[in-house]
This record gives structure tokens, sequence and C-alpha cells, in this order.
């Protein structure tokens, strides 16, 4: 594990729970718990979200979906889900046919079955969910190659409108391609001024080169890092919240697109990054 500096101390669970029932209000709370109602939010702020092809509130909306409307390329996605659970994603389309990343047939049943199962509210902490089709993201290539299969993203912490920390996510063959630190994916530090990654860790031990893949670390870049920051710096004013995780990706096509945003980030970042988060409201009102 990193040592954090001297000068910075770690903001533990506690602190961050008062953090977060000082800062954020009830109901940006609410709002950001609820993926399509934050979509609607960032958009109207001008920040970058990837758009909604389709969103169904019901079982009996199923049989009315536009299927040859749907992209060959989708992901299907309950709305309020837990830890990215439910998700269903799409890489091609042949006749009335989807596959998977391995090629799996996923079919219109199976598809149809799914959005049963996300508007039962069977990965929601609710008794029912909504259920949403957006175009499928592919990582810009030169993250791309930096990670092993899966979806890397970068989480940003910012206390109101300014970014205090950042982290690459790489997925990892241990993390069966999720992007989750507590699954063995890489948590990398980005340095704010460059977008450029100081240091890595897998689990708790350092690393410079990807495990899987052997791509160097150190000194990699993130592509579109200003923008990157940009759409972090639009989430407080789109959320009303005031302490806040933005979790982003760089589509290769898209640029950067906020994938989500947390009102409860979590706190490895400050081992990742080897910086602490617990400064006083006090010191952030004075900047």
């Amino acid at each position: 594990m990193i040592r954090l500096r001297g000068w910075d101390p770690v903001l533990g669970m506690n602190m961050r729970n008062a953090r977060i029932a000082e800062q954020n209000p009830s109901a940006a709370i609410r709002l950001v718990n609820d993926k399509y109602a934050t979509k609607q939010a960032l958009t109207a702020v001008g920040a970058p979200t990837s758009p909604t092809v389709a969103l169904l509130r019901s079982r009996p909306e199923i049989s009315s979906l536009d299927w040859t409307g749907l992209p060959d390329c989708w992901a299907l996605k309950p709305n309020q889900s837990l830890g990215g659970n439910g998700i269903l994603l799409s890489f091609g389309r042949r006749r009335n046919t989807w596959y998977s990343s391995s090629g799996k047939r996923i079919t219109r049943e199976d598809v149809t079955d799914h959005l049963r199962r996300i508007l039962d509210g069977e990965f929601s902490p609710r008794p029912n969910d909504w259920a949403m089709f957006e175009p499928l993201i592919r990582a810009h290539p030169e993250l791309e190659r930096l990670s092993h299969q899966g979806l890397p993203d970068i989480r940003v912490i910012c206390r109101g409108d300014r970014p205090q920390l950042a982290m690459l996510r790489l997925p990892t063959r241990f993390s069966g391609g999720r992007a989750n630190l507590h699954q063995k994916a890489i948590g990398a530090a980005v340095d704010l001024a460059t977008g450029r990654i100081t240091h890595a860790l897998v689990g708790k031990e350092p690393t410079r080169h990807h495990p899987d893949t052997g791509e160097p670390l150190i000194g990699a870049g993130v592509p579109h890092w200003p923008e990157v920051l940009d759409a972090a710096r639009r989430c407080a004013a789109a959320t009303g919240l005031r302490y806040l995780g933005a979790d982003i990706v760089v589509d290769a096509e898209r640029g950067p697109l906020i994938l989500e945003v947390n009102a409860r980030p979590g706190l490895q970042i400050q081992n990742v990054t080897g910086r602490g988060l617990a400064t006083t409201s006090a010191q952030h009102r004075r900047h």
C-alpha cells in the first residue's frame, strides 16, 4: 500500500459520511440514483453522456419495442442497479440475432427475458425498475491497449466543480473484464495537470506494466484529458452534489462520456493516488 504524504490527512469512512450529510442534499442523492434522470440533468448543462436509444418503464412496453430500430451494438441496463449488475451487451447482429463479445448468440427471447428481469427489479434495490438501451461504448484505442477486455474508466473526485483526485481503472483477467478494484482491476493514479499515469496498483501491489497485456503503464496518458476534467466539473451543477465521484469513459468515436455520478464515492482512490482527501470544509471554501 502506498504511504500517503504526511501533510495529506486521510479521509476515513466516518468523516466521508459526515461530509456527504453536510454537502449532498437528499434530493441530489435521489437524482443520481436514477440513471435516466441523471442523464437528462447532465444533458441540460452540456455535459457529455451516452444517449438513450430506448426506455421501457413496464412489461407491457416490451410488446411495442421497435426491435428493428435498435442498433447492432448496444448496452441494455437497469435504471437503478447497484455495482454494474444486470447489464447485457451486444457487440453485433446478424438478422434477428445479436452476439456477445465472446460470440455467444443473444436471441430476441434472451433480450425479452432480460428486460422482464430488469423491470421486475431483480437488479435494483426497488421492487420495480426501468430498462434502458444505449449505444455500446467502445474504449478509445489508447486505453483499450492498456486494458484486458472490458471497459476502462476514470474516477474523478470533485468538491463542487473542483477536481481533487483522479484514477484510471483498468480491467484485468482476474477482474473478469470489470473495472472493479475489489476484483483486482488495476487502479492507476492520474496526475490532474497532465493526465498521465504516475503509479499503479493491483490490489496492494505496485506495478509498472499491465499483468495480462504487458503494456507499460507509467507515463501513459489519458486521451482527451482536458475534456475529461471539464466533464467532471459539470457534474456538480447538473446534480446539486457538492462532493461527488464522476465515472467517465473515453469512447473511441464520441470522446469522454459521463457514465455515472456517485454521491458516496469510495475511498480507495486515496491508496491508489497516495493522496488524502481530508481537507476541512473551511479550507475548501477559502479556495
